[in-house]
Formats: structure tokens, C-alpha cells, sequence
């Protein structure tokens, strides 16, 4: 009598998920440090799209001056255009906008980190959070 057999094995089952498990042992954290990394960098983009913002602000004389600006008051004008504009940019930090219009600048900080500056930026994709 012939046996017919229309399945996987227990054995053959346990080397499968075996090697599942492997495989997402080597890639998970591979995967994770990528998605950081895109949190990161889209951080940054968004920094420097406030900065060019408020330096708008500054050259259509919206503000004057020199200070800090609160994200969460809604000036100048522009920063609610950024994709960020109610302040919330990484895992709930506020960032920090700080402008002299008499020199035309301004810096974003977010975490202790400057953004729109190539230091700041580079320590900021480097930083563990």
C-alpha cells in the first residue's frame, strides 16, 4: 500500500521558521536604524524649510528685530506654510527658531541640535534619541 503524503513535516516547518527567524534577526535592526535615519534627515529638510520662512518673513518685513520664535503662536505667517508649522517635528520636540533680521538670519534648533547649520545637522544625524 502507497502512502500519500500532502504536507510539510513538523521538521521541515521548524527549519523553516528557523530560518525566519534569522533572517529577521539580521535585518530588523538594519531596518530600524534606516527608518531613524529618514526621521533624521526629513527633520532637518523641514528645519531649513522654516528657516527659509522666516528669513521670508524678515525680507517682506512681516518681523523685525531680533528673538526666538514660538511655533505654537502662529508668527510670523509663514511658518504655518511648513509642513511642521504647529512645532511638532521629532517625537513631540518643539523646535526653536531664533532670527536677527538686522543680519538676515536665523538658526532652527530642535533637541539641542542647530539644523540649519552643516555642525548642527551633521551631530543631529549622528545623535542617538
Amino acid at each position: 500500500m502507497k502512502k500519500d503524503n500532502k504536507g510539510f513535516s513538523l521538521v521541515e516547518l521548524i527549519i523553516v521558521i528557523a530560518i525566519m527567524a534569522v533572517l529577521v534577526g539580521v535585518l530588523a535592526p538594519q531596518f530600524i536604524k534606516y527608518v531613524e535615519q529618514s526621521r533624521r534627515s526629513r527633520d532637518i529638510t523641514t528645519a531649513q524649510e522654516i528657516r527659509e520662512a522666516v528669513l521670508a518673513d524678515i525680507a517682506d518685513n512681516q518681523i523685525s528685530g531680533s528673538g526666538n520664535i514660538n511655533p505654537q503662536s502662529g508668527n510670523p505667517t509663514t511658518i504655518a506654510e511648513t509642513p511642521y508649522g504647529a512645532g511638532s517635528i521629532a517625537k513631540g520636540s518643539t523646535f526653536t527658531a531664533s532670527y536677527d533680521a538686522v543680519n538676515g538670519t536665523c538658526f532652527v534648533t530642535l533637541a539641542g541640535h542647530t539644523l540649519t547649520t552643516e555642525a548642527g545637522a551633521s551631530d543631529y544625524k549622528t545623535a542617538t534619541s
